[in-house]
């Protein structure tokens, strides 16, 4: 088959001063609170477009517990942060998580269109439909609809908002002087945009951003999930710890596309990887190590709690762990899939899941010589099981820079990521556009 143009994406995904539980305790953690510092996202925004990234991703949860005595929680709206990171970069695209739960959609609209225009067409929205009942209630409402209930009420705000991005054609925008036309009224559709139970009254009071309407990822497993991402994102984010998993359910995301009258390869996916770097294996298996150990019992009863709704913050290291919630659970499904699988398979302590879950949350995780790191990539890429990868490294900035400075390069010696920025420059959606099938039997 046809190879891609540019080869695999990728995109860089920050998380405080690190994705790992025990990155904030780190020797090589920054002396600052990483996670509200705009100095730091810009840093590390410039070190992803500096290794020509296709993205940067800022994820937002809505809720605080009290778990923050010894995690890293704080998350600072993301579409603020980027758009003060958007003045400092001018390649890399940029995407920032909002929920379908909470936001009006004409509000988010404007806001969507808005940082189009501010990052001259790189903006990127992560549809999350949120997952918990504690964010509700930050929110004003009881409870959160149950778990198919929301992809379908997200698809109703999805299509609702990108018809307010639509509303004005291209060409709407006149702006005439001599004949005194600013906007030509009859290529605005001036009519209600109604999905569900969402409904805004007209268009924005905005023209067209650059791409209309942004690049559009995603993550969820579930047949929901499957379902929203075949009919509407570009990016998909997931969660694949080996290269049987990732492979099929990027087959299965192909055929969803297809089932929604899309070309297969429109919809592209990126699981999440961790990175630990070292210029000789023992030099990364000791980065590895010294985090696992600075990792503390209430921090895995934070992402078991999580992940499964289980109350353990008065829970035991080694205690077995209470019955999972049965089908009624609705919050992740994939990751609760996961962790039910294994305490089915006896790692039914916070010890054990800790070891076999692993403080990456089922991520894959590679430890070892950037050499031996982009062979792995390049491995599942040529194969098919992926179109590229989330980097989530473990402790920032020490792990991106490490990652940019010498995975990269390696990368680019295999063929399988591109040499710079294409010369003019491109909107986010032009650019994951440009990445097309990877090789793969199934592609």
């Amino acid at each position: 088959m046809e190879a891609a143009i540019d080869g695999m994406i990728l995109n860089a995904f920050p998380l405080g001063a690190g994705h790992h539980e025990s990155a904030w305790r780190h020797r090589l953690a920054p002396a600052y609170a990483a996670e509200t510092s705009p100095e730091h996202y810009i840093e590390l925004a410039k070190i992803a477009e500096r290794g020509k990234m296709h993205s940067f991703f800022l994820a937002d949860l809505l809720y605080l517990n009290e778990y923050v005595s010894v995690n890293s929680l704080q998350y600072i709206e993301p579409i603020t942060m980027l758009a003060a990171i958007s003045q400092h970069t001018s390649r890399i695209g940029l995407v920032a998580t909002a929920s379908t739960a909470f936001y009006p959609p004409y509000h988010l609209a404007r806001l969507i269109s808005g940082m189009d225009n501010v990052s001259h067409g790189r903006f990127g929205w992560n549809i999350v439909t949120s997952s918990l009942d504690v964010e509700a209630r930050n929110f004003g409402q009881d409870t959160l609809p149950d778990h198919d209930a929301r992809y379908a009420t997200a698809a109703d705000f999805t299509r609702t908002v990108l018809d307010l991005l639509e509303a004005w054609a291209p060409d709407a925008l006149v702006r005439d002087q001599d004949r005194g036309l600013y906007a030509d009224v009859t290529k605005i559709d001036f009519g209600a945009k109604e999905h569900g139970r969402f409904r805004a009254g007209g268009p924005l009071n905005l023209a067209p951003s650059p791409q209309r309407r942004p690049a559009l990822f995603q993550a969820g497993r579930s047949s929901a999930g499957l379902d929203f991402a075949g009919e509407f994102a570009d990016v998909v984010f997931s969660v694949q710890k080996t290269f049987e998993s990732s492979y099929d359910f990027r087959r299965d995301l192909r055929a969803s596309a297809q089932a929604h009258g899309r070309q297969s390869e429109e919809v592209k996916l990126l699981p999440g990887i961790w990175p630990f770097i070292g210029s000789t294996e023992r030099e990364a298996h000791q980065l590895f190590q010294e985090l696992e150990e600075l990792v503390l019992p209430a921090q895995v009863a934070d992402f078991v709690s999580y992940f499964t709704g289980l109350d353990l913050t008065e829970h035991g290291f080694d205690e077995p762990l209470p019955p999972l919630p049965d089908g009624a659970f609705q919050g992740q499904i994939g990751r609760y899939m996961k962790i039910q699988k294994l305490v089915a398979e006896g790692h039914n302590t916070l010890r054990k899941l800790q070891k076999a879950f692993g403080s990456t949350r089922g991520h894959q995780y590679v430890i070892g010589t950037p050499e031996q790191i982009a062979a792995s990539m390049a491995d599942w890429y040529h194969r098919g099981a992926v179109d590229g990868f989330a980097i989530q490294a473990p402790i920032l900035p020490h792990g991106l820079e490490q990652f940019v400075d010498h995975v990269v390069p390696e990368l680019q010696k295999l063929d399988v990521f591109r040499k710079d920025y294409p010369e003019e420059p491109q909107t986010l959606r032009e650019a994951l556009r440009g990445s097309w099938a990877t090789a793969g039997v199934d592609a």
